[in-house]
């Protein structure tokens, strides 16, 4: 990352407005790596900060530009500004919620999982645009046992109410007598929940295990993580 002016690195971190940033630094408030920052200009690589002090109080230096892998809890809404349930974006800690984080497209209120955060809108586009064609597993719990024709229906193509084009399951697995592991690879409206209902079932619980090559794993729920270089390399990143 190139060098960046001081009062700017400080709002990157979630430090606050820019009035905010030049107080902290005209009160000598910022310490990095030993030292106290008097000129709000200086210019700070923000890879070659080791330590960042705010009054004498340790902080995290964020490595931007940030990749996260969080595991989205039920009744969270994927918005900073939600309307009935609290933000995912609550889960993280202060500084990082003042990041500029975007969602790697959205999942609903009620569904859970793997949920990827970033600031790199590249990383954003390429993951989501149609022609990239990333896969997305799912875990979907039905209401109604799994019957063969269900799964037949998914594999070959239903059409979705007001679509005019098929969809289908890029993989399918049933996994017991109401749950079905199912891999797609577009991103349509409430797609999973739609086809299903157009094979002749419903959704009552649905979990997103995996996005391209990254897995959800053993993350807990409603915990967070960073991408490690070697994950997001496997995603052309």
């Amino acid at each position: 990352m190139p060098a960046m002016e001081l009062i700017k690195f400080l709002q990157q971190q979630g430090l606050g407005s820019r009035k905010r940033c030049r107080q902290l630094i005209d009160d000598q408030r910022v310490e990095i790596d030993g030292e106290v920052m008097l000129d709000p200009r200086r210019a700070v690589v923000p890879a070659q900060i080791g330590q960042l002090h705010i009054d004498g109080e340790a902080h995290e230096v964020l490595p931007f530009p940030l990749y996260v892998l969080l595991h989205k809890p039920g009744d969270y809404e994927v918005s900073h500004q939600p309307s009935h349930y609290p933000s995912v974006f609550t889960l993280l800690p202060a500084a990082m919620q003042q990041a500029g984080l975007t969602a790697v497209g959205r999942l609903d209120a009620d569904t859970t999982g793997l949920l990827l955060l970033t600031t790199d809108g590249q990383f954003v586009h390429a993951l989501t645009s149609p022609r990239r064609h990333v896969p997305k597993r799912y875990r979907v719990t039905v209401k109604h046992a799994i019957e063969p024709e269900m799964v037949a229906k998914l594999q070959s193509g239903v059409i979705l109410k007001d679509d005019s084009e098929p969809v289908w399951a890029d993989e399918i697995s049933v996994r017991d007598s109401h749950i079905l592991a199912l891999t797609i690879s577009e991103g349509r409206y409430h797609q999973v929940k739609r086809m299903v209902a157009a094979a002749g079932n419903r959704v009552e619980a649905l979990h997103r295990e995996a996005l391209g090559t990254l897995e959800l794993g053993s993350l807990a729920e409603g915990k967070w993580r960073y991408l490690s270089a070697e994950e997001r390399q496997a995603l052309g990143f």
